[in-house]
């Protein structure tokens, strides 16, 4: 008995050291509701303003300040339960961090994507955002706002100024083609950082060229946001990485009002070398009611003229969704 005592006393201790030093946690998030789709028909709708997804992050404590650091993230529908083929398409990456800051490598989210996104008030929602239905949207224009392969660092937050870096290397864009085809593969690399004082925030993202051709340029995006007490307005310009989809600019006012925050938001391209999609433009309405910190109400109109419509390819000249958008 009293061996039984120790021995649960010694595993009772283990166990607390262990769960001291390492951490899992299993998150995820449902977006489901009614809408329609430029050109589509009233139905349910997974994932119609946040993308359905559940994952797995974890830490490890190294000592002397370091951590090890994973995350896994899949995509959901939620009206069949059904994943993609290609199982954790959100994230897949390992790391190390410290008081150096984080390197992390896999795929993952680019250096754009987590320094642009809160340019665009609605956090880009899938169907409506006015940036996204124009391809410039606020979190990945610039190549996607995910990429295989990457080899990532994040800087230390110094006092509201923070910094990330992001390689993709020539090999890891896949096979060479066939002789006598050009190899037009290259590697890349891609920069981005943020200030934030106050109810100010200003950020920038550059993008290599991605590959070898008369199409490709180096890209980048500059946005500025500030948060008045009765008033958000945001705005951004960029100019995207391949020339066939131009340059552009949004603007987005929102306002808070308590539970509630509504807004509206406009896109438009411009110095798109084909006249079908030069000035193409795209607008968007919403509202959203947070029930509480995790679960949020929402209504989202999107609108369309002829060139976005030509970029979307899609004869619809507008979307409307209303859902439930629950984080755990």
């Amino acid at each position: 008995m009293k061996k039984s005592l120790i021995a649960l006393a010694v595993l009772g201790t283990v166990t607390t050291l262990a769960s001291a030093q390492s951490s899992v946690t299993l998150y995820g998030r449902g977006d489901a509701g009614l809408g329609k789709v430029f050109g589509g028909k009233s139905e349910m709708i997974s994932s119609y303003k946040e993308t359905s997804m559940i994952g797995l992050r974890g830490t490890e404590d190294l000592g002397g300040g370091l951590k090890a650091i994973f995350n896994f993230e899949q995509e959901v529908n939620l009206e069949t339960g059904g994943t993609t083929a290609n199982t954790w398409n959100r994230a897949a990456l390992v790391g190390i961090g410290g008081g150096f800051g984080t390197f992390e490598m896999g795929r993952m989210t680019t250096p754009q994507a987590r320094t642009m996104g809160t340019f665009d008030l609605n956090g880009t929602a899938n169907q409506s955002s006015a940036l996204k239905n124009v391809d410039l949207r606020a979190d990945g224009n610039l190549g996607s706002n995910r990429q295989n392969s990457q080899f990532q660092y994040t800087s230390p937050n110094f006092s509201g100024f923070q910094a990330r870096a992001a390689v993709l290397l020539k090999e890891d864009r896949g096979a060479a083609p066939a002789a006598p085809a050009a190899d037009t593969r290259k590697s890349s690399y891609q920069l981005a950082a943020s200030y934030k004082s106050g109810p100010l925030t200003v950020g920038a993202a550059v993008q290599s060229k991605m590959a070898e051709g008369a199409n490709n340029r180096t890209g980048f995006a500059v946005g500025a946001r500030y948060d008045f007490p009765a008033v958000q307005v945001s705005a951004l310009y960029t100019q995207d990485e391949s020339r066939t989809t131009g340059k552009g600019f949004g603007f987005g006012v929102a306002v808070p009002l308590g539970a509630l925050m509504v807004g509206a938001q406009i896109a438009r391209v411009t110095d798109n070398p084909n006249p079908a999609r030069d000035g193409a433009t795209a607008y968007e309405l919403f509202a959203n009611y947070y029930l509480s910190k995790r679960t949020m109400l929402y209504a989202a109109y999107g609108g369309l003229n002829d060139e976005a419509k030509a970029i979307r390819s899609t004869t619809g000249s507008n979307t409307l969704g209303v859902g439930v958008v629950h984080r755990f």
